[in-house]
């Protein structure tokens, strides 16, 4: 096979989207830890300010359990910017960070959650924000060669088709969140490949890939209306990656085939789950895209 994925993991697979590791409260040396043995080599740094953010301690506890930096994760409320100009220090000290382990790929979101159609009445704020994400991409790259990556995230300013094209047209590139699309425009079938298809159409601005994957059950009963925007089930949207919507042996076949070479990592969204529970299904993620040799066994 042709395809060559250096693969890692995230603090959001553990259950932590914040600073101060909430939802689940998962200390991070327990997820380096955790990572480590469970077979991770390498990881993004997740929300600024849980890792260690001082260099030197950072470069420790990761050199302590074998572990690298593959990227790192600037989510800011830009809907509510006026101007790159109120995040761009923000994104300075986050740049310098990466460069200090030389790495260059930055995720990029807007944290704003939407109900559905609350986004359609921001069309001049939208407009202003994709504007600045346009603008930090090319200051990232220019200034400190880092590569801004755009991520899509269902219920946010970045979920469509249209709207990743959009950034694309802006000379951005997509840190691509297969579930997270497949979750926002798919269907409930296994084997959908809405997510697929949107991949080999933009292969060639996608150098990083985010693994999830969509619970059939979940998706269909939002798409079939019995399923509140506020239902407490929309957080068990994704499931291991065996178990969901989209076909892994189809999207490996489609990888190899595309020669796909970059960076994949498995992030699974489980905000309830606790840190054994979280630390239980990423090794069974890992060992199942190991078992079908979407990436090497070790």
């Amino acid at each position: 096979m042709s395809i060559q994925v250096t693969i890692g993991t995230a603090p959001c697979s553990w259950g932590v989207w914040w600073p101060d590791g909430t939802p689940s409260r998962t200390p991070y040396n327990v997820f380096l830890d955790q990572a480590a043995q469970a077979g991770y080599k390498t990881l993004e740094l997740g929300p600024v300010g849980y890792l260690p953010t001082d260099v030197e301690q950072l470069r420790d506890e990761l050199d302590s359990r074998g572990l690298s930096i593959c990227g790192g994760t600037a989510c800011y409320e830009f809907l509510k910017a006026s101007s790159f100009a109120d995040v761009r220090k923000d994104v300075d000290d986050l740049c310098k960070r990466l460069l200090a382990f030389d790495v260059h790929y930055m995720m990029s979101m807007d944290g704003t959650a939407f109900a559905p159609g609350e986004k359609d009445k921001l069309t001049e704020a939208k407009k202003r924000t994709f504007g600045i994400f346009a603008e930090m991409g090319r200051y990232c790259r220019e200034t400190y060669g880092v590569e801004v990556l755009m991520h899509p995230e269902r219920r946010s300013l970045i979920e469509t088709p249209e709207e990743l094209e959009e950034l694309i047209d802006l000379g951005l590139s997509i840190c691509y969140d297969n579930g997270h699309f497949a979750a926002a425009n798919g269907g409930w079938q296994r084997g959908d490949r809405t997510a697929l298809d949107f991949l080999e159409k933009h292969i060639d601005r996608i150098p990083y890939l985010h693994f999830k994957n969509v619970s059939p059950a979940i998706r269909r009963l939002e798409l079939e209306g019995d399923l509140a925007p506020d239902d407490p089930r929309q957080d068990e949207m994704m499931c291991d990656l065996e178990d969901g919507v989209i076909d892994y042996e189809a999207y490996r076949d489609l990888l190899d085939r595309l020669n796909f070479s970059g960076v994949g990592i498995i992030e699974q969204d489980c905000p309830h789950a606790t840190t054994d529970e979280a630390f239980a299904m990423a090794k069974r993620n890992l060992e199942y895209l190991q078992r079908i040799r979407l990436i090497p066994q070790e």
